[in-house]
């Protein structure tokens, strides 16, 4: 039996857009292996930019869009993350089918260096992820290993931006369903927190699954709480956790692996109006590393405890 492309899953309300097509248009760049890459959507219709299609057909990659009509959940958004991240178990169904194996991405994701997504793919499990660096670590929960004890809940615990998904075995778990209801019930109570939590969606999927997922690499998924560490950079994709993004560049949180995928983006996908620092300004990325040594050191020694 000839083995599908793997499926790429990007969830968007239409707000941040320019990260949406160049997460797409890094992972495409990146990528050895051709894959179909998928833009979900939430609530609009409109057609992806001229010159990111172009780019990744180049590339041997296929790019689509779908619309996907919203169910209100009756859940509100906090800070900078809106009410459509709860609809990420909605946007995987709508190309399950399509799939052996699906990549679901958040757009504040960017891929810095050759990979490839298949390597990723679950061998027994429903799904596979990378750890949350803040939360799994205590950086920023300190009672969330008491807290699972407390209520029974293992300690490994993912973040949600990247899932890596068996189509067959998903579907089969009744993850999405144990989504649904944890969701709603998270809304009052969280027990990693041991009450309130400002996360939306990513403590109910980790009820969900249990322990019904493997562990990838933190390489795959390294987020913003690892910044200007050695795992930042050793990322194959980097994940802008928190309000600040990749875009609009900055220099100051921009090295020079960064910066030269997204010149290559700019000038590929114009459309896109990217505007990247210059060179030069190199220094302020290393002044900002100088002044945040202290925390750089701390949560290298938090991460480095998880392996």
């Amino acid at each position: 039996m000839t083995r599908r492309r793997l499926g790429v899953v990007y969830l968007t309300d239409g707000r941040r857009d320019d990260l949406t097509y160049a997460s797409a248009a890094a992972l495409g760049l990146n990528q050895s292996r051709e894959i179909d890459i998928h833009i979900v959507q939430a609530g609009f219709r409109s057609a992806p930019p001229p010159t990111v299609l172009r780019f990744l057909q180049a590339k041997g990659h296929r790019l689509a869009t779908h619309t996907l009509l919203m169910v209100d959940r009756g859940l509100p958004g906090r800070g900078h993350i809106t009410p459509t991240a709860y609809a990420k178990t909605d946007a995987i169904a709508m190309v399950s089918n399509e799939h052996d194996v699906i990549c679901y991405l958040d757009n504040d994701t960017l891929a810095v260096r050759p990979l490839d997504l298949e390597i990723a793919a679950p061998k027994t499990q429903p799904l596979a992820a990378v750890p949350d660096l803040s939360v799994s670590t205590g950086s920023d929960n300190p009672a969330f290993f008491a807290n699972c004890d407390k209520h029974g809940l293992q300690r490994r615990y993912f973040n949600s931006g990247l899932l890596v998904i068996n189509a067959s075995r998903w579907i089969a778990s009744g993850i999405p369903e144990r989504y649904e209801a944890a969701v709603k019930a998270h809304a009052d109570f969280c027990p990693y927190w041991d009450g309130a939590c400002n996360d939306l969606d990513q403590c109910a999927f980790n009820i969900a699954a249990g322990g019904s997922w493997e562990t990838l690499p933190l390489e795959f998924n390294v987020q913003k709480s690892a910044f200007q560490t050695a795992y930042w950079d050793r990322a194959l994709i980097r994940h802008y956790t928190g309000p600040e993004k990749f875009l609009p560049a900055r220099a100051h949180r921009a090295d020079r692996k960064e910066r030269s995928v997204l010149r290559r983006i700019a000038h590929e996908c114009q459309d896109l109006g990217l505007e990247v620092p210059s060179g030069y300004l190199g220094l302020a990325y290393w002044a900002n590393g100088l002044r945040r040594k202290a925390e750089r050191i701390r949560i290298s020694r938090l991460i480095g405890q998880l392996s």
